[in-house]
């Protein structure tokens, strides 16, 4: 299990710890949001941040 929190402009993330377990789906539309499986972490950025770091 990861202890990183992945960042995402996707209001909606899936999840399946590269097949450990069954394929999930996470809604971060209130910004975040934690895999009920693995327990990994999901943030929800905005597009000009991700942008931001890409530069």
């Amino acid at each position: 299990m990861s202890s990183t929190t992945i960042k995402s402009t996707e209001e909606i993330v899936s999840c399946s710890d590269n097949g450990q377990h069954p394929l999930v789906y996470i809604n971060l539309k209130n910004g975040s949001g934690q895999c009920q499986y693995c327990g990994q972490k999901f943030i929800r950025i905005s597009q000009t941040e991700s942008s931001k770091k890409a530069a």
